[in-house]
């Protein structure tokens, strides 16, 4: 369980990096960074403690607002950013979702994204043999 100051130092970081999410994991470990695509099983996350250089973190947080303000979020962000964000392959890491206690920020789905869009119909076949009898 988080207690008030660690719940307050997220809402702070979340005021400056909306894109950003906490993961509260089962053993009450916070982790920090992106969700890149979300399913019912896995979480894909981009793990911002994981970036070892300064820089880098200026680069990855400098990359993902951009990508927060300027493409409404309807892609993932490493498909925005193509080229500039490949360097942050090797933070992208998949969690159980049985494993994550509490997501604290915004998440991203494909799945959900696509379903949206497809409009379901119910298709009856007919074969040759029922319309001669």
């Amino acid at each position: 369980m988080l207690d008030t100051e660690v719940r307050s130092q997220i809402e702070d970081t979340r005021s400056k990096h909306e894109f950003l999410t906490f993961l509260v994991m089962d053993n009450d470990e916070v982790r920090v960074g992106i969700v890149q695509n979300e399913t019912l099983k896995m979480m894909m996350f981009y793990d911002f403690g994981r970036i070892r250089g300064e820089g880098d973190k200026r680069e990855f947080l400098a990359v993902a607002d951009e990508w927060w303000w300027e493409s409404n979020q309807s892609i993932p962000v490493n498909a925005y950013a193509g080229d500039r964000f490949d360097k942050f392959d090797n933070i992208l890491h998949g969690y159980p979702k049985k494993i994550v206690k509490e997501v604290i920020g915004p998440t991203f789905s494909l799945s959900n994204k696509y379903l949206k869009r497809i409009k379901k119909k119910k298709i009856e076949i007919i074969s040759n043999r029922q319309l001669t009898t």
